[in-house]
């Protein structure tokens, strides 16, 4: 089960999402502030779903989305990725990671969503440009063989 949690836009064109009623405003409307990228369809579907929300502060020069956690059913856990819209399409639309980009880590838990939002705010930096932070919803097993395997503190998480 994968959920995108949080995506973070760059300004350029305006947006607006209909809402349930199927109009533009209105009851049910969600519409993003002008100057807000063009949503992308997996985007546009969860806002129009309720699924993201719309965190974005005052003044801000792109626009935040956000997801609340899942809970993950027994015996499985949620892992957290920062991910650049290159990965988040690749996902989306072919269920699986593009080889072409580089390792980046897979953090557990809320510390592991805490983490991975560092990079989408500037206290953590990376030149592969993430805008997204995705959960994972995995068997516990498979993130303990990866512990196993290999593991690092970061800022006081454990990176896999």
């Amino acid at each position: 089960v994968v959920l995108l949690l949080c995506c973070m836009a760059s300004s350029s064109s305006s947006v607006s999402v209909s809402g349930a009623d199927g109009g533009e405003t209105g009851p049910g409307a969600t519409v993003l502030r002008k100057g807000a990228k063009v949503l992308l369809a997996h985007e546009k579907e969860l806002v129009k779903k309720g699924e993201l929300k719309d965190i974005t502060h005052k003044g801000a020069s792109s626009f935040w989305l956000e997801a609340a956690p899942s809970s993950p059913p027994e015996g499985f856990t949620n892992v957290y990725r920062p991910m650049g819209d290159a990965e988040v399409l690749s996902l989306v639309q072919n269920n699986a990671l593009p080889s072409t980009q580089p390792y980046q880590a897979i953090i557990e838990g809320e510390v592991g969503r805490e983490y991975a939002m560092k990079y989408l705010n500037g206290k953590k930096w990376v030149d592969t440009t993430p805008s997204s932070v995705v959960e994972f919803t995995v068997p516990s097993t498979t993130i303990q063989e990866l512990f196993a395997l290999q593991h690092k503190v970061e800022d006081g998480a454990l990176s896999m």
